[in-house]
């Protein structure tokens, strides 16, 4: 058995996870019941409906999970009121045939399914004092709407996008990977993080492995930072040399753009785990193989 998570709640996540893999229960299920445990957290601000809101101050979520057996993976993005995206996600991914589900029809279908949806999408009043108090670490300058928002997301994006995310190794060997965010704070309404598309924010492969990122989420697009994770170990490479070489591909990106970009990945086989993150001293992780908890060491990249 193997699990693993990143962040501070990661220890909570593979806390969870472990209860239901020495249960024998699967791969998917522990990752989806991992996730929503932080989903569910009051005090979180990135992960769930208590996160950061949009710039129109409505949260909206973005979440996505991929069973490695078969390599069936769905996301939904953009999903405003439902308490639990994972699990909507995981729903899709057995249901549905299709890959990606959005917006107001992906809250209909947590509806009929039978998810907690709760009335309101609009954010606490303690998310309103942080966004002025963001507003005013932006330089005074032109009220040109894209210029400005240009700005506000590089500064909210330094800030604030934790990420769930999850990856388990069943006792039958089988492999799933799964990721869950509220995204960068004071988004563009309709944003669509890394967490909500296969091969950027999730990955996973039962053959191979699976990778999760968190970070700038147009980053882990660009670069397919989860895919490219896996496609590393179905050559050899082993979990830290493969998140190494996602996060010099990121690099890269952030030289192209001259932004200090941060970007964190773990990449679990069976048996081993790794992690890498950019610009990113304080990205930290947590796994379990076999029977013990442990922090894991990361290499650190800055630019």
């Amino acid at each position: 058995m193997l699990a693993a998570a990143y962040h501070g709640f990661g220890l909570r996540v593979v806390e969870k996870m472990y209860q239901l893999l020495r249960q024998g229960r699967s791969a998917l299920d522990a990752v989806e019941a991992g996730i929503a445990e932080v989903e569910r957290d009051p005090s979180e601000r990135s992960v769930g409906l208590n996160g950061f809101p949009n710039w129109l101050n409505e949260v909206e979520l973005d979440a996505g999970i991929m069973d490695g057996d078969t390599l069936r993976a769905c996301g939904v993005a953009a999903v405003k009121r439902v308490r639990n995206p994972i699990i909507l996600a995981r729903r899709c991914l057995e249901n549905l045939p299709h890959v990606l589900i959005a917006g107001d029809s992906a809250t209909k279908l947590a509806e009929a399914s039978g998810l907690e949806v709760v009335e309101d999408s609009k954010a606490p009043p303690e998310a309103l004092e942080a966004r002025r108090n963001l507003e005013k670490r932006l330089r005074e300058g032109s009220a040109e709407l894209l210029q400005y928002y240009s700005k506000l997301f590089k500064t909210a994006s330094m800030t604030w996008h934790d990420t769930a995310g999850a990856i388990a190794v069943d006792i039958r060997g089988s492999v799933a990977a799964g990721t869950s965010t509220s995204g960068i704070a004071f988004k563009f309404p309709g944003r669509v993080s890394d967490s909500a598309v296969v091969g950027a924010g999730f990955y996973a492969d039962s053959r191979y492995g699976a990778a999760v990122s968190t970070g700038v989420g147009e980053v882990a697009m660009r670069v397919a930072a989860a895919f490219k994770a896996v496609f590393l170990l179905s050559k050899g490479y082993k979990p830290r040399e493969a998140a190494e070489l996602v996060i010099d591909s990121a690099a890269e990106i952030a030289a192209f753009d001259g932004e200090a970009y941060s970007l964190g990945i773990v990449v679990a086989s069976k048996d081993d785990v790794g992690a890498a993150a950019l610009n990113w001293r304080n990205f930290k992780y947590f796994y379990l193989l076999d029977s013990e908890i442990t922090k894991g060491e990361v290499v650190y990249v800055e630019t």
